[in-house]
């Protein structure tokens, strides 16, 4: 895809979903037209108005809840990122009461619901030809299960917490960072 002139050149940071609050120094698109954003785009309608392998950090915050299509926008994402850019995700947890509290959410997050897109050969990842690294993913909870020590256990034992504690002590976001191959 040709780059359109209105399109600042001199970026390698792009902030998906961004709204008033654009990281600094990074190109910032959304759907509506606010302080800070430099373009406006539905990562859902359309592709991306960028040429492929043009960016090397792609921040993405509270936005892919709000996504039907998962796997078109990561690919999407995918095209634009160059090979070892830095994709950051923070999506709600799926146990958070706000992942469901809020009419415009579509989709939840596990732990394990990025490694679709890895080559992991114990999943289904028959459904896309994006592929990813997963560099670190980290479940944030809120003061109390911080201080008492369920932050640490959900991450340290992911698998234990989402079988048997996720709702009784519920994680309010998940950050994922992935890299791309």
């Amino acid at each position: 895809m040709a780059s359109d002139p209105a399109i600042p050149n001199m970026s390698v940071t792009l902030d998906i979903g961004c709204g008033r609050n654009k990281h600094n120094g990074a190109i910032g698109l959304d759907l509506v037209r606010l302080t800070g954003v430099d373009i406006v785009s539905d990562i859902e309608k359309c592709c991306l108005p960028f040429e492929d392998n043009r960016f090397q950090k792609v921040y993405i915050h509270h936005v892919l809840e709000h996504i039907r299509d998962l796997t078109g926008a990561l690919d999407e994402i995918e095209r634009v990122c160059a090979t070892g850019a830095i994709i950051e995700i923070l999506v709600p947890y799926f146990t958070c009461v706000g992942a469901f509290g809020d009419p415009t959410h579509v989709r939840f997050f596990t732990y394990h619901t990025f490694d679709y897109f890895t080559d992991d050969e114990k999943r289904y990842i028959w459904f896309s030809d994006t592929r990813f690294t997963i560099k670190s993913r980290y479940i944030g909870f809120g003061h109390v299960f911080r201080t008492i020590g369920v932050e640490w256990f959900a991450n340290r034992f992911p698998g234990i917490y989402e079988n048997f504690f996720a709702y009784i002590c519920p994680g309010r976001t998940l950050k994922v960072e992935l890299v791309v191959a």
